[in-house]
């Protein structure tokens, strides 16, 4: 028997969770699992946004983002990120993240993260309470360390969100084997 789900979008959990990145003056950052490639040529990602939130207004005026992939080892930090609003306190001094900036654009990156993929807004539809943003894909950079073969290696732990407050990391990669 299956067992009808409230928030649906929970059954395609669990996710990458990221910090997204944006400003001029006052930059801001912002915890968001709803991100996925959405062309590999142009490579470009698409990431979904409450349309009231901070983080929209900063990208529809920069036109840039950076996307900052986090490791378990930053839970806290990301929590705080998507949990409070850059309107009214400084996310970066919160958390203790430290920003460097970035190989092609304006926005910085976050240096505690273990990968970065920096965007320049290509296009924003309006679906629903949210904004969905495409960005194209400028530069795309990760701990080498951490990397096999172009993929997250087990090491990387990186962070997932399952819901709420659960997250989790990989456990073990498998490879098919035909």
């Amino acid at each position: 028997m299956k067992k009808d789900v409230e928030n649906f979008y929970y059954l395609l959990h669990p996710r990458p969770v990221v910090l997204i990145c944006s400003g001029n003056e006052k930059i801001n950052i912002m915890a968001c699992s709803w991100i996925t490639p959405v062309s590999e040529e142009p490579p470009m990602i698409a990431i979904s946004l409450w349309k009231e939130g901070y983080t929209c207004k900063l990208i529809e005026s920069c036109k840039e983002f950076t996307v900052n992939i986090p490791s378990i080892d930053l839970i806290k930090a990301v929590w705080i990120a998507g949990t409070k609003s850059g309107k009214n306190v400084d996310k970066i001094a919160l958390t203790g993240l430290k920003l460097s900036p970035s190989k092609k654009i304006k926005v910085p990156i976050i240096e505690d993260c273990i990968g970065h993929l920096e965007c320049k807004l290509s296009k924003s539809l309006e679906v629903g309470e949210c904004n969905l943003y495409v960005g194209e894909v400028l530069a795309a950079y990760a701990k080498e360390e951490l990397l096999e073969k172009g993929l997250w290696s087990e090491n990387a732990k990186v962070l997932l969100h399952s819901g709420g407050k659960i997250f989790t990391i990989p456990s073990k990669l498998t490879t098919v084997r035909i």
